[in-house]
């Protein structure tokens, strides 16, 4: 053993893992549950890749936990600048999507709002106006390219560090949208957030009528589009100086409140006037026929001798009479709503499972 105690110490310094230490110490101390250097597969390659650190909150809403993400990279370059190539910002360019959202749910209503087309945009303009100010930020110009430069000359040396930075992320993050799946069987909802933390300096090259301007940041949104499992996505990363991430966390605080309350409210609307929209009907008819099946088979039988099958049951709204209609097509008889324990079974499924207490009828739904 060297006689120089200390020369690994220093040596150490060095490398990324001080930064890595650094950054997951202030999550911690914030509230945030660190995960460190998490190991994945990378599908594409066939090899084991890893992320520096996961990091989350969660909080639960209406029996649903919510988990705020945040995938972190970090890196450090004592000779070399990171230096972002942008150009002015096009919003209205059709081939970016400059609000993409990641976030997953095992629950129907929040998968379904989820799905729907103009969500993500939503999202974002609704946390823009809860005060999320940086978090979800739209860029303030295109970045298209990126380089190390050499910190004394300014020559160029390549763009291999930050990539490998922002596909760790991405790749990281396809892993974990996919996995939660089969992982997760709480009622849940997950949305995702890319920070590339760099311990150096962050440099804007911007190019704007033939020329270039030169800027150092702290900051940087970056739209990236890339291609997973043979499918376009794209994932908003942001660039951060090690030595701002700290002031940043703030807003990612801010961002966890304000997901657990836009979640909630978004479960709320998708319960109100339900029967008013076919589409949110049918998320859950098959969990409403089938918790009625039973009592219908058990406690129904028509003149005929035929008991009444659930499987081609629907609901609609009786707007004239403000109740719903268990509208039932074959074999439907009208002493089925004299029926004390179908009716029970009927009003505790349309409360469990549509969160409805309201009046209802069984009816063919038949004019003539």
């Amino acid at each position: 053993m060297s006689k120089d105690k200390k020369k690994f110490a220093h040596a150490i310094l060095k490398t990324g893992f001080v930064l890595e230490c650094k950054i997951g110490d202030l999550l911690r101390s914030a509230g945030w549950t660190v995960i460190s250097n998490k190991y994945y597969e990378d599908d594409f390659e066939g090899s084991v890749r890893e992320i520096d650190l996961l990091a989350y909150k969660a909080s639960e809403i209406q029996g649903i936990a919510v988990y705020t993400t945040l995938l972190i990279s970090c890196k450090k370059s004592e000779a070399n600048v990171w230096a972002l190539l942008a150009r002015p910002i096009n919003l209205k360019d059709p081939n970016t999507d400059w609000w993409p959202l990641h976030a997953w749910s095992n629950n129907k209503a929040i998968s379904f709002v989820l799905s729907k087309s103009g969500t993500a945009k939503y999202y974002h303009e609704e946390m823009k106006q809860r005060g999320i100010n940086e978090a979800l930020s739209i860029p303030a110009c295109e970045v298209f390219a990126f380089q190390e430069m050499n910190r004394e000359s300014g020559a160029p040396q390549n763009d291999k560090n930050i990539f490998a930075a922002l596909t760790s992320l991405m790749k990281a993050q396809a892993y974990e949208l996919g996995a939660l799946s089969q992982r997760k069987t709480q009622p849940s909802i997950y949305q995702f957030n890319l920070i590339s933390v760099v311990e150096s300096d962050l440099i804007r090259l911007k190019f704007e009528n033939d020329t270039i301007s030169e800027e150092e940041i702290d900051t940087e949104h970056y739209i990236s589009r890339y291609i997973i499992k043979r499918s376009e996505i794209s994932s908003r990363i942001r660039f951060i100086n090690a030595n701002s991430f700290a002031e940043k966390l703030d807003d990612y605080q801010r961002l966890h409140t304000e997901n657990c309350s836009w979640f909630g409210k978004e479960l709320d609307r998708f319960y109100g006037n339900i029967f008013t929209d076919t589409e949110r009907i049918n998320v859950f008819i098959d969990e409403f026929r089938s918790k009625l099946r039973w009592p219908l088979l058990w406690g129904s039988k028509n003149d005929s001798g035929k008991k009444i099958d659930s499987k081609n049951m629907t609901l609609e709204w009786d707007q004239a009479n403000n109740r719903v209609e268990i509208i039932i097509a074959a074999d439907f008889d009208e002493k089925l709503n004299e029926e004390k324990f179908v009716k029970k079974a009927a009003a505790s499924a349309l409360k469990d499972i549509y969160r409805y207490s309201g009046d209802f009828i069984f009816t063919d739904n038949l004019t003539f």
